[in-house]
């Protein structure tokens, strides 16, 4: 019996080794379209258009209301969100093909629930009027999703063993990665509050301390695997700190003459930026798991 069992369980092996393309392609583009969602929502609280629409799950009891002014954002938000949640559904049925990985498999039911989660938040901040608090978790949990997301893709490309890999670049990138998510909680905190405006400055600097180690040790490894995902979190946090001493000054300097939709967006772009160092960070952690052989 042993014997006629083997086979089975080296093709499964196998087809594991070699990944499934579909199921990375489709991962990705949903990890995209979970970035375009956040933007997407940036741009809702950016314009105040929270309560737009003052109904939830429709919009003005239907599903087609005129896309005009903040409407346009918070339904547009919506559709977004749907179609989202939608290309999360198909992550989770892909991946039940037998080359996609446990783990790229395990992200992706995880993100599925985390949507329904945040599909509810959504829904509470309408009909409880944006609570201070319930805006804050819709946030975060929305920056968090899309992590999930991204980690699924990442997990489910090729050769991707994970083992005990290269330990300090991994210990550095978690810990950059949990300061980020903390800065952007504050930054949260700050949108929907208008408060904890000096937290959030300082503890980017925690943010940079852990970025410039995480890239050094993962520079001082030499090892090729590391390469991209170095170079990648060594521009977005710059980049992050650029948007974000653009977006204090659209918010202080009331010399700066900008129209009402072009300052929302140069805010809302500090908030992607900050979604885009997370998936730098948890791409740095997740390469450097990687085993010697796989590298």
């Amino acid at each position: 019996m042993s014997s006629t069992m083997a086979p089975p369980s080296l093709s499964h092996r196998r087809s594991v080794a070699e990944g499934d393309r579909i199921f990375t392609l489709w991962a990705r583009a949903t990890a995209a379209a979970a970035f375009f969602l956040l933007f997407a929502g940036g741009m809702v609280t950016s314009t105040g258009s929270g309560l737009a629409v003052p109904d939830w799950p429709l919009s003005f009891g239907g599903m087609n209301p005129p896309m005009i002014g903040g409407i346009f954002f918070e339904h547009g938000h919506r559709l977004i969100a749907g179609a989202v949640a939608l290309m999360s559904l198909g992550c989770v049925l892909l991946s039940r093909r037998n080359a996609v990985p446990s783990a790229a498999r395990s992200a992706a039911n995880l993100a599925a629930g985390g949507i329904l989660i945040q599909a509810s938040l959504g829904g509470l901040t309408v009909l409880l009027k944006l609570p201070p608090s319930v805006s804050i978790s819709h946030a975060c949990l929305g920056q968090a999703v899309f992590c999930v997301l991204f980690a699924s893709a990442v997990l489910s490309v090729p050769g991707s063993t994970f083992g005990p890999g290269y330990s300090r670049v991994f210990r550095f990138s978690v810990l950059g990665f949990s300061a980020a998510f903390l800065q952007l909680a504050l930054g949260a905190l700050v949108r929907h509050t208008g408060q904890g405006l000096n937290w959030h400055i300082l503890w980017a600097s925690s943010v940079v301390v852990l970025w410039a180690l995480a890239a050094y040790t993962a520079w001082r490894s030499h090892a090729a695997v590391l390469r991209v995902p170095s170079r990648i979190l060594a521009l977005a946090v710059p980049l992050q700190i650029a948007l974000g001493l653009f977006a204090l000054r659209v918010r202080l300097d009331s010399t700066l003459i900008l129209g009402f939709r072009e300052a929302a967006v140069w805010r809302t772009l500090h908030l992607s930026g900050g979604a885009l160092t997370l998936a730098a960070f948890l791409l740095l952690a997740l390469k450097s798991r990687r085993t010697a052989e796989a590298s």
